[in-house]
């Protein structure tokens, strides 16, 4: 169960606050770090509250509200028992065989996802068990609150800190780099697949004919001369 990505497509969680520190990037490393902090705290403090005040077993958007929807997909589908593990899910023209002790379904949306699909949810129809049985720990309100459940604190003033004196006598040096000539970079360098730069391209209209795609520097039309009387 733990490594699966599930249906999230990026598991870089840089890529989640990027855009939100993108004023923050420019400003020295110290208080770079003190916005991280506080947009930690903001966003613990939020994710904490809205735990605490949920009274379902799962959690509301990503656990009950998925399985209300499959409940009533589930409605229109037959169950047919092959043995006491085993049970084949006929929906139309189509036939899903579900293993209860492997917690498998030939649709591969439980496996995937860790939480009951329309056949699993068919099945505890059929057999008068509670849906929420077939489902992965994370998905539980007791998980959600213990992701949020460490506080995370302000760095004090420097003026309060207490350091040792093992760490005061050492002497840290800045790394030895190498510094580029040319303007530094602000943007970050998009991944493979992306096309923001095409994007950008494809918006851009030249002032000198009107096309789409380029800007009068790199427009190879004929430049129109003005009448001379």
């Amino acid at each position: 169960m733990d490594g699966h990505r599930y249906n999230v497509m990026t598991t870089n969680i840089g890529e989640s606050i990027n855009s939100i520190l993108q004023f923050a990037r420019m400003l020295p490393v110290v208080q770079l770090i003190d916005e991280i902090i506080n947009l930690l705290v903001k966003w613990f403090s939020k994710r904490r509250e809205l735990a605490l005040k949920c009274t379902s077993t799962l959690c509301p958007e990503f656990g009950n509200k998925k399985l209300r929807n499959r409940l009533e997909d589930a409605s229109r589908k037959n169950v047919v028992k092959l043995n006491h593990i085993e049970y084949n899910v006929v929906d139309g023209d189509m036939d899903n065989l579900v293993h209860f002790t492997n917690n498998t379904c030939s649709c591969m949306k439980f496996q995937h996802e860790q939480l009951s699909c329309k056949c699993v949810v068919a099945v505890c129809r059929f057999l008068k068990l509670n849906i929420y049985s077939k489902r992965s720990r994370y998905y539980t309100k007791k998980t959600w609150l213990d992701a949020y459940f460490e506080f995370i604190y302000l760095v004090q003033p420097q003026e309060i800190w207490v350091i040792p004196e093992d760490v005061q006598s050492q002497v840290v040096l800045p790394p030895i780099a190498k510094v580029m000539s040319g303007r530094q970079k602000n943007q970050r360098i998009s991944s493979q697949g992306e096309s923001t730069v095409r994007r950008k391209c494809l918006r851009r209209r030249c002032s000198m004919c009107g096309d789409i795609g380029h800007n009068k520097s790199t427009c190879k039309e004929h430049v129109p001369l003005a009448n001379v009387s």
